[in-house]
């Protein structure tokens, strides 16, 4: 997957950094859950297109 082609790198680095502060203020737990599940898809997103690279 080509996060360039869409959003670029940094979008997707600012939503998951965003997603964790949410996460770390919110006081309802399944808030907090659905924030840290989206910084965690974020992270996988980032990793993903990390190895894509390293391999190419």
């Amino acid at each position: 997957m080509d996060l360039e082609a869409n959003f670029g790198r940094a979008y997707f680095e600012q939503r998951r950094d965003r997603n964790r502060q949410l996460a770390a203020r919110s006081a309802t737990p399944a808030l907090r859950n659905m924030h840290l599940e989206y910084a965690r898809l974020y992270e996988q997103l980032l990793q993903t297109e990390d190895a894509q690279a390293a391999s190419a």
